[in-house]
């Protein structure tokens, strides 16, 4: 054996033999669990015998999934009723006459201060637990501060548009941003 180690190249090749076993020997489990939210769940289960299914995530809510009366839930009477009567084109407008669209962008892409209007109708319908999407978009109009999207500042958006705006025009944008969904 001695003999064998002597020569070089046999050497080499043990040793290049032994490297390949211990690499081998570090290959990952590919059925082992990995890391997930759900792992802990997962490994309790395993150690207790038992199994733990795990739901798949549910789809988020669609604006066109809700009935009228679940999109506007919550709505004071006099918005709702100005609502059904919206015109989103006026709406629009008033965007750009108010300035929203300096800090509201339609494009996913396109990061600005305020959030996304990109798809800002199927947004609403989750961004705030409990409250219907026209809510959700009456209350960040007249009282901005009440719901500030994660990763935005507060106190940007002007606090005076429930006073400058009239009931129709707060009905119009809301119409508007509703229409803002579906899109991929």
């Amino acid at each position: 054996m001695e003999s064998l180690l002597r020569t070089p190249k046999i050497a080499l090749l043990i040793i290049l033999a032994l490297l390949s076993l211990a690499v081998a020997s570090c290959t990952p489990n590919a059925n082992a669990e990995i890391i997930s939210p759900d792992l802990g769940e997962k490994l309790a289960a395993a150690e207790a015998g038992s199994e733990v299914v795990i739901q798949p995530t549910p789809e988020p809510k669609r604006l066109a999934d809700l009935s009228p009366e679940e999109i506007t839930a919550g709505l004071p009477p006099a918005i709702a009723d100005a609502l059904a009567n919206a015109d989103p084109s006026h709406g629009a407008d008033l965007a750009l006459q108010y300035g929203c669209v300096g800090c509201h962008s339609l494009d996913p892409a396109q990061q600005m201060t305020g959030p996304t209007w990109h798809n800002i109708g199927d947004t609403a319908t989750e961004r705030v637990p409990g409250m219907s999407p026209a809510l959700y978009l009456y209350e960040s109009i007249v009282d901005p501060n009440s719901f500030v999207v994660p990763g935005y500042p507060a106190n940007i958006m002007p606090q005076n548009f429930g006073d400058t705006l009239s009931e129709q025009e707060i009905a119009d944008l809301i119409a508007y941003m509703l229409e803002q969904h579906g899109q991929p």
